[in-house]
């Protein structure tokens, strides 16, 4: 084609205020008289959603909600990338050395172009770990990066690695990973139980030896998922992980490290969520961030890139329904991928039944990432999401409010210090009991928990997931993981328990008046009731007494409820009904214990639910 082709071209151009006027004619339907502040409220109210940060997400953007155009990939602040030219990410994977079948071998081989040797118990000999999860692995060829938990083990599975790239005569250009040295993430989750200072020295050391045996591995990890897992929005992931690495980079310099190898060495890790925007959004504004921090240090720009790993949330993940948990990790692998992240890991789906997940699991984690980069062709192009107005504002917005963060903290006398005096935990805490709020009354849904469960799904096996706890000597609350299907994990689990004993929870749902006056209301009591495992049974009230169940739901219409619902409820506590819920708001009907409908606490009713049919907690 020789000519232009303009979208929409025959079309006359439309104003905002156009769209506005239209929306107007929507919201405002049926109210005579309204005013514009009446409009903004409509607006505001029905089409305006916030972060957990506070940021406002508009139904429509325009170029004037865009900031200023931000300069080319490759070129810093390096918000559009640190390349020029697109770039396939490393498909890093997750390899278990202490679970049968999972080995570096078998993922490289399957797909993955890097792996991450992952230990969360003590290590007694680094060298029989790295023997073990790299048997087979020619080094050269492929990205070796460590995650242990201990920053001993950090250090010395660290010198274990570049002692193996010695030993196999593996060159030393051709030496790529991570040593996964993380000293204040570990300090943070053993709640300040170890003498930082003196680990820090070991770690300087590390640096100066790997600069020189390792020129193009990074040593040093920053972990937001730390702070993510603890409950953080996504800009105090960004503002604590920033804060982070110019505190760390500071305490190497003080140990002699020279500035361009203290910040050479570090590579950041964010999670990655199926919060789509505002994970592509999260890993633009990251790269932003670090990039002033450098300039300010007096770093030139080609100094100043990001190395960014991203990885799936532990803390979105379920232990029901997992096969969710793949729509999830594809969701944030693709989010990460188009943020521009130069290294993913996708977790397997069930990794929370068993640790390291299954065989097919890791199997189709693995995969999700070669189909989105070879079949989806997510690599061919540069920051895809690049010029979209309403990407390009919230990562202006969320890089603005991490910054204020880092700012704040650096204020405070760098990271150590609110760590310590507790105030990053309980800023964290803040934010996580805002966002289990939104869980328990269904506003932030669980597909596959707390809304659509399967009821006839087999229990899962129960296993204690780690989440980290308090060692001897800590002197502040330890950073651990919360998920936001625990509190409803919980009562799944009595439920669960209650069925094994032989008496399966049951909620009889009693519909009144006719088939269209009931449905709505009796499908919502349905998906409310077996979000708990608690299974339903529908009928009319004569039914009741030979279902079973102690427990009724009233399902139906206001009209129908004012007219026959305090009869039922009267009737059903005659047959034996222990305790009678109404499936609607702001309904006053005699007889009934209490109101179940939008906006109620869903977590703390099912909760109560199962305490009256006698489950133990």
């Amino acid at each position: 084609m020789t000519e232009s082709l303009t979208l929409a071209g025959d079309f006359p151009a439309a104003t905002r205020e156009q769209w506005l006027a239209e929306v107007g004619r929507v919201l405002l339907r049926g109210v005579t008289d309204a005013s514009d502040e009446d409009l903004q409220r409509a607006f505001a109210k029905r089409l305006v959603s916030r972060t957990d940060d506070g940021i406002e997400i508009q139904p429509l953007y325009t170029a004037a909600d865009a900031p200023a155009p931000a300069p080319s990939p490759g070129q810093a602040p390096f918000v559009r990338s640190t390349h020029a030219a697109p770039v396939p990410w490393e498909i890093r994977q997750r390899v278990w050395p202490d679970v049968e079948g999972s080995s570096a071998v078998t993922e490289l081989e399957s797909g993955a172009t890097g792996v991450l040797v992952t230990m969360a118990q003590p290590v007694s000999d680094p060298g029989v770990l790295l023997d073990r999860a790299l048997d087979g692995v020619l080094l050269e060829l492929a990205p070796v990066s460590l995650a242990l938990s201990r920053v001993s083990d950090q250090v010395e599975c660290g010198r274990a690695l570049l002692d193996r790239w010695d030993a196999a005569s593996c060159p030393t250009d051709a030496r790529h990973g991570t040593l996964g040295v993380d000293p204040l993430a570990a300090w943070a989750r053993a709640g300040g139980a170890f003498d930082l200072a003196v680990a820090l020295d070991a770690v300087a050391s590390l640096v100066l030896d790997a600069r020189e045996r390792a020129p193009r591995a990074r040593v040093l990890v920053i972990d937001g998922a730390l702070w993510h897992e603890a409950g953080a929005t996504e800009a105090q992931e960004l503002g604590w992980s920033i804060a982070s690495a110019a505190w760390l980079v500071r305490e190497l310099v003080s140990r002699e490290v020279p500035l361009d190898v203290a910040v050479a060495a570090i590579e950041f890790r964010l999670a990655a969520t199926d919060d789509q925007f505002l994970t592509i959004a999260k890993m633009r504004a990251a790269r932003r961030l670090w990039a002033r921090v450098l300039e300010v240090a007096g770093l030139p720009e080609h100094q100043r890139a990001m190395v960014l790993h991203a990885e799936t949330s532990r803390a979105m993940l379920t232990r029901y329904d997992t096969w969710v948990n793949t729509l999830r990790s594809t969701v944030a692998c693709f989010a990460a991928g188009v943020g521009g992240a130069d290294a993913v890991t996708v977790l397997p789906h069930d990794e929370l039944l068993q640790v390291g997940g299954s065989a097919l699991g890791r199997r189709v984690a693995r995969n999700t990432q070669t189909i989105l980069q070879l079949e989806s062709h997510l690599t061919r192009v540069v920051d895809m999401a690049g010029g979209s107005w309403f990407v390009e504002s919230l990562t202006e917005q969320l890089a603005e409010r991490a910054w204020a963060i880092v700012q704040e903290v650096d204020a405070a006398g760098g990271i150590t210090m609110p760590l310590e005096s507790g105030a990053i935990g309980s800023a964290a805490d803040r934010a996580r009991e805002a966002r289990e709020a939104q869980v328990a009354t269904r506003r932030r849904p669980l597909t596959g928990l707390s809304e659509f469960p399967d009821i006839t799904e087999p229990a899962p096996a129960p296993r204690v997931i780690p989440t980290g706890q308090p060692e001897p000597g800590a002197r502040f609350t330890p950073f651990v993981l919360h998920r936001l299907a625990d509190g409803f994990e919980q009562q799944r689990a009595r439920a669960d328990a209650l069925s094994r004993s032989g008496e399966q929870p049951v909620v009889f749902l009693a519909t009144l008046g006719s088939v269209a006056q009931s449905t709505a209301r009796s499908t919502y009591a349905k998906n409310l009731f077996e979000a708990a495992g608690i299974r339903t049974v529908a009928g009319p009230v004569e039914e009741f007494a030979g279902s079973g169940a102690t427990v009724a739901c009233l399902c139906s219409s206001d009209p129908v409820y004012a007219e026959t619902g305090a009869d039922a409820a009267a009737l059903l506590r005659a047959a034996g009904a222990e305790r009678i819920y109404l499936a609607g708001r702001g309904v006053d009907v005699p007889g009934v214990d209490e109101e179940v409908g939008v906006g109620s606490d869903v977590l703390d009713v099912l909760t109560r639910a199962l305490d009256s049919m006698g489950a133990s907690r």
